[in-house]
């Protein structure tokens, strides 16, 4: 006898028309929904529905036929490599997409060339323009209108570096609250995942796929993998000693062993930039573990030698007899079994800066963060500002948080490094953050390439650097210098202002209309005496002579008169009411537009210094100026002109006020003039932004081939889809000719036999 029975046909045909019909369901689940975002193409799977039993009456005659087929689940056509490889290309194409933006800003801001006017920038153009009036007061020099159109083309300079400072400023504020931003939606979207993981594990528990849940998850993860390169496992997790059920877990990548855990199972953490954060030690290195505090559980203390395992985790430590944590210090040591034969090299030491993980208010190593030094994190401003990023305990949607092996809450707040993550988080945090030449060297020991990342810090620096270099040699030239040829800042002693006196002698003093010049008596002894004596001896009476000394018309006199006279006029006057000194030369830019005060001068504060702007001080012809002599000398008018192609040499150093701790900061990173610096800062950022932007075309690319290759195997093809249809509509249809067929046989056996 077969092994289906007659009446089993029946069920066999009734099966085949349940199959074709949960094949078109699916079928048109999928059509319905080609266009729904990371849906995955679902298929009905199929088994043969067979007897594992025999027959009490076995005959060779007999075939195995079964009975039919069952549709054993609904399962996705999705290739987990291709998702792999596809949410690591998207880390990279959310790194370089997110630097290419923030790039584009900063070239808004600093493009000379897209501003310019022909070949020329605007502050390119307006320091040709400064020189052009500089070349045009040297041949009118002493001329106060000239002067005034010197100063107006370079009060249209500083403002300039003004502009561009503030503009900077506000491409980092909104750089930074861009960050934020995403944190938050980073924070979201691990909060999301957490809570699907709680919904697959309870449909898990009872039996289900939850495959549209798969599906919003998968989406979320994919939208993750943008702003972190993150690694995804599945796993199954023990409910009991008969059932278990996958879980998900999202680790960073290459974060070391134990990995940062973002979600596990049911538990997520979450992302955060505070506003303060403890103090980093740049010589912590959690791979040595010399200077770990505890003995962890690990170590055999009965082995010879003593296996000793360190570490800084208090969870994971050794307890004595007492229940006391034990160290990793020599006493701790000394107490156990054998413990002369460890490596003395591996004893804790307290003075061993790798092994701390912060610094305290003293700068000191140490590993309590109760004892850290805060500093500025996430502020806008800041100079501090390192945008430190920490994780969250991982908490289930109760707030429960994870256990480790030993059954212990796990409460740690997890520091995140320079390099920790990679995708659009890092590349903004490093915009925000790195000062390529202007790095301290704790800088390049939290990240050795830190000295060739430029950000926004680096261009700001630059502009500053600039700024400073110009304001500076303007005023060392303006000025005096001692005697070892340094800059005094002194403003330069011109003589006395030319007026007429009562009695019609032209003298020299500051304010014709409240200041008058007196007389000292004359020592007959001194220098003045003896020039008033020879001047008696040539004829002039007593107080003729005397009034020489005040005059500025000395052509009657011999010449060897004259000269005598000259030398004693200026200290023989005084003033009664006011000082009758003028000095011409002094500083012209300085960091506040109501002071002249030349100190610590940036991009954003730079301005024309007071004496300058009301006239007091103007631009120095010569150094060697005789304001009693029509002199046209413009030796110092040469050598301003000259300043504005000179060769100068550019460190860290000179802005050591805003980056007092530069790697190599006397180190000459760029030598040339005024332009050739501002060209170089745009020729960096070009250069920097066309990398980038071939970089990110090509991730895209990449990216953009995998998520089609992804598609070709999870998206749902219409064609493909009306295939099925047809053949599943054939199959349900052949299933009920079956069915048909067989009554019509029933029929026939039972009512037409006789």
């Amino acid at each position: 006898m077969a092994v289906i029975g007659t009446f089993g046909s029946f069920t066999a045909a009734r099966l085949g028309i349940y199959v074709s019909q949960a094949s078109l369901n699916v079928t048109g689940n999928n059509i319905a929904n080609i266009n729904t975002q990371g849906y995955t193409r679902q298929r009905a799977d199929l088994v043969s529905l067979h007897s594992a039993g025999s027959s009490r009456i076995a005959s060779s005659f007999n075939l195995d036929i079964g009975y039919g087929v069952l549709v054993d689940q609904v399962s996705q056509l999705r290739d987990p490599y291709l998702d792999i490889l596809y949410r690591d290309e998207q880390a990279s194409v959310g790194y370089y997409e997110a630097r290419v933006k923030g790039l584009w800003q900063l070239s808004n801001v600093l493009d000379e060339v897209g501003k310019g006017n022909g070949e020329f920038g605007i502050i390119e153009a307006q320091f040709n323009d400064l020189l052009s009036q500089l070349q045009s007061y040297n041949n009118r020099v002493n001329d106060d209108v000239y002067d005034t159109t010197v100063r107006g083309s370079a009060e249209s300079l500083v403002k300039l570096f003004n502009t561009y400072a503030k503009t900077l400023t506000r491409v980092k504020d909104n750089q930074l609250s861009d960050l934020q931003n995403d944190v938050k939606s980073v924070n979201t979207i691990l909060n999301q995942i957490r809570d699907l993981n709680v919904q697959i594990r309870q449909a898990g528990i009872h039996h289900e796929k939850a495959l549209e849940l798969r599906d919003t998850r998968n989406v979320l993860i994919d939208k993750l993998s943008a702003y972190a390169k993150i690694e995804v496992q599945y796993s199954m997790e023990k409910l009991d000693e008969f059932s278990e059920v996958e879980k998900l877990s999202i680790t960073l990548a290459d974060s070391g062993n134990p990995p940062i855990y973002l979600i596990n199972g049911i538990y997520g953490t979450q992302l955060s930039m505070p506003e303060t954060a403890a103090a980093r030690n740049p010589n912590y290195d959690p791979e040595n573990p010399k200077g770990m505090q505890y003995i962890s559980r690990e170590s055999n203390t009965k082995s010879t030698p003593p296996k000793i395992v360190l570490t800084d985790n208090e969870r994971e430590a050794m307890q004595d007899a007492n229940g006391k944590l034990m160290l990793n210090d020599l006493a701790t040591r000394e107490a156990i079994e054998g413990a002369g034969n460890v490596d003395p090299d591996s004893v804790y030491d307290a003075t061993f800066e790798g092994g701390m993980k912060y610094l305290d208010a003293n700068g000191d190593p140490t590993d309590d963060p109760d004892q850290a030094a805060i500093v500025d994190n996430a502020k806008a401003g800041s100079d501090a500002n390192r945008l430190w990023m920490q994780l969250a305990p991982l908490v289930d949607e109760r707030g429960r948080y994870i256990k480790d092996e030993y059954g212990k809450d796990i409460t740690d707040t997890v520091d995140l490094g320079d390099n920790t993550l990679f995708g659009s988080l890092q590349a903004k945090r490093e915009l925000l953050t790195e000062e390529g030449e202007f790095a301290s060297e704790d800088d390049i020991k939290f990240d050795p390439d830190a000295n060739i990342k430029r950000g926004i810090p680096y261009y700001q620096r630059a502009l500053d650097a600039l700024a400073r270099k110009f304001a500076d040699s303007f005023n060392v030239a303006n000025t005096g210098t001692d005697d070892a040829g340094n800059p005094n800042y002194e403003k330069v002693f011109l003589g006395y202002e030319k007026k007429v006196n009562e009695n019609g002698v032209e003298v020299y003093d500051l304010d014709p209309a409240t200041c008058t010049l007196a007389k000292r008596p004359v020592d007959p002894a001194s220098d003045e005496g003896k020039v008033v004596a020879a001047l008696v001896a040539s004829g002039l009476s007593q107080s003729a002579a005397e009034e020489y000394l005040m005059r500025t018309d000395l052509r009657d006199l011999p010449p060897e008169l004259q000269s005598a006279v000259q030398k004693v006029q200026e200290p023989h006057l005084t003033t009664q009411g006011c000082g009758t000194e003028k000095y011409g030369g002094g500083v012209l830019f300085s960091n506040s537009g109501d002071s002249n005060d030349h100190e610590n001068i940036t991009a954003a504060n730079i301005s024309i210094a007071k004496d300058w702007a009301v006239g007091s001080t103007r631009i120095l012809s010569s150094k060697n100026y005789n304001p009693f002599e029509n002199t046209t000398a413009d030796d110092n008018i040469y050598h301003l002109i000259g300043l504005m192609s000179e060769q100068m040499e550019y460190k860290a150093d000179d802005i050591s006020d805003i980056v007092p701790d530069a790697d190599k900061g006397d180190t000459t990173y760029f030598k040339g003039s005024f332009q050739q610096r501002l060209a170089d800062i745009n020729n960096i950022l070009a250069t920097d932004q066309q990398t980038t932007t071939i970089q990110y075309n090509s991730f895209e690319g990449t990216s953009l081939s995998l998520d089609n290759q992804r598609q070709s195997v999870s998206g749902v093809d219409l064609n493909e889809e009306a295939t099925n249809m047809m053949v599943f509509q054939k199959s349900y249809a052949a299933a009920c000719q079956l069915m048909t067929t067989l009554d019509s046989m029933l029929d026939k056996l039972i009512n037409g036999t006789i």
